[in-house]
């Protein structure tokens, strides 16, 4: 019987804390301090989505999804996503298939790279965690190597269809 008012609970309790992640997102796209993100991170954008233009607004949105996943916001990281995801497909010459950055990007989404968990030690707080906070080397490491799994996937599969990708 106490099921929906935990449930009422943890939403009010997340919701919180995405609203307050969000803002500070907004802040910092509206500031331009995710553009000077993107670009201190363009040598590793530029790695993993070789094909986008170098001055495009993707690289923005593809910052603010690493930094949303790096902070351990995947609701938050989705949308995103999702808007990366718009803006290569306007730049996808067959609009039918899914490109090769928009496969990274979902890759590496879904992967979810994550430095400081804040979903994960909010919860355990909510619930009565004496350490909320224990957790974090094993999402860590675990996250590291989740994405490092994924990219090598993403790598793998890349080269054995790189004739579909390249129109040959």
């Amino acid at each position: 019987m106490s099921a929906p008012q935990d449930s009422i609970s943890i939403i009010l309790n997340l919701t919180g804390l995405y609203i307050l992640w969000s803002g500070l997102l907004r802040i910092a796209k509206d500031s331009g301090l995710i553009d000077v993100f993107a670009k201190r991170i363009y040598f590793i954008t530029k790695f993993l989505f070789p094909e986008l233009p170098k001055d495009h607004d993707v690289h923005g949105y593809i910052a603010s999804n690493i930094a949303a996943n790096i902070l351990g916001l995947g609701s938050v990281a989705t949308p995103l996503g999702i808007k990366s995801i718009e803006e290569m497909k306007k730049i996808n010459n067959n609009k039918d298939t899914a490109s090769r950055s928009m496969i990274t990007l979902i890759l590496l989404n879904s992967s979810c790279l994550t430095l400081l968990p804040t979903t994960i030690i909010s919860l355990r707080k909510i619930y009565g965690s004496n350490e909320p906070s224990n957790v974090m080397p094993y999402i860590i490491i675990s996250t590291i190597l989740s994405t490092i799994c994924a990219l090598i996937i993403d790598r793998i599969f890349y080269r054995i269809n790189k004739n579909k990708f390249i129109g040959k």
